[in-house]
């Protein structure tokens, strides 16, 4: 008995060494792979949603958002450097805006779209002191439980959450998403209902945010555009008249600040929203090639900061 316990434990040792070694094996396997994706963008031209374009995104953003002089920057709306996120999206410049304007203490925070649920992003030291939840239409591949956040799914004009629950909200680029065809989202026939369908989720936010809480907000802007996917449209870009339209349903809050930033050649800065006017969204689903600015998505972004 004692020989047959001795082999059991044994055995067990041995197997766990296995696990933690393949595990290790596997990360290191993982990152060498991460880089060499990176590596085949950043030499392949940059073209945006290319191999190794979302790897390269994300390591360029998690750089900037750990670099306290950039928050600084976005804290302060100050000019970037040239160059600055040349050939990737809106997410380079909306990302660090959000977390330069996040408060550092404890509190409730909604991530109304699920745009906090990468690693890059959630492994920021901010989040740890946040109760955080998503919220997003379906379940995602990836899942961060450990670090005890809430998932919950559904329609974000009508939430789950009491009145006045949150300290802070986020939705970042998804009020043009609302009432489209989200299928590319989540594989599921769905009916477009365009028109006013971001105001309805907006009187949502208001509802469960706390009074004196802050929502960042921001929406594609330039031109009115519906972007299209699979010949429906699953994005709306918002022009000036859709912008006040929605600044509208912010007017019972106690402040409402807006800024811009647009993207051209010279990559990502600061705007205004005369300069942002009439610029067109690059999509990728229908275009037949890359435009000169080598744009991956928005030209021009409006962020909002409102303060219940």
């Amino acid at each position: 008995m004692h020989l047959v316990s001795a082999n059991q434990s044994f055995f067990k040792k041995a197997m766990g060494f296995s696990r933690r070694i393949l595990g290790r094996i596997g990360k290191l396997t993982d990152r060498c792979q991460r880089k060499t994706d990176i590596r085949a963008y950043l030499s392949g031209g940059r073209k945006p949603w290319s191999r190794g374009y979302k790897l390269s995104k994300f390591s360029f953003i998690e750089d900037v958002i750990n670099d306290e002089e950039f928050l600084l920057k976005f804290r302060n709306l100050e000019y970037l450097p040239d160059g600055y996120g040349y050939g990737y999206d809106e997410r380079v410049v909306e990302y660090p805006w959000v977390l330069s304007r996040l408060s550092l203490s404890k509190g409730r925070l909604l991530d109304a779209g699920s745009v906090f649920n990468f690693r890059e992003i959630i492994r920021h030291p901010l989040f740890s002191n946040k109760d955080l939840t998503i919220f997003t239409l379906v379940p995602e591949s990836q899942a961060f439980w450990q670090r005890g956040i809430s998932y919950h799914y559904g329609d974000l004009r009508r939430m789950p959450f009491r009145d006045n629950w949150f300290d802070e909200i986020c939705t970042i680029s998804t009020l043009g998403h609302i009432g489209m065809d989200n299928r590319i989202y989540t594989k599921k026939e769905s009916t477009n209902q365009i028109g006013l369908e971001a105001e309805k989720a907006v009187k949502e936010l208001i509802r469960v945010l706390r009074p004196g809480g802050k929502i960042l907000a921001s929406v594609v802007f330039g031109k009115h555009q519906l972007i299209e996917w699979d010949g429906t449209p699953f994005a709306e870009q918002f022009d000036s008249l859709l912008l006040k339209d929605l600044l509208r349903v912010f007017s019972s809050c106690d402040s409402v600040s807006t800024s811009f930033y647009r993207y051209t050649e010279n990559g990502w800065n600061v705007s205004t929203e005369q300069e942002c006017q009439g610029v067109a969204y690059f999509n990728i689903h229908t275009a037949t090639s890359f435009d000169l600015d080598n744009a991956a998505a928005a030209r021009a972004v409006a962020l909002i900061e409102v303060v219940k």
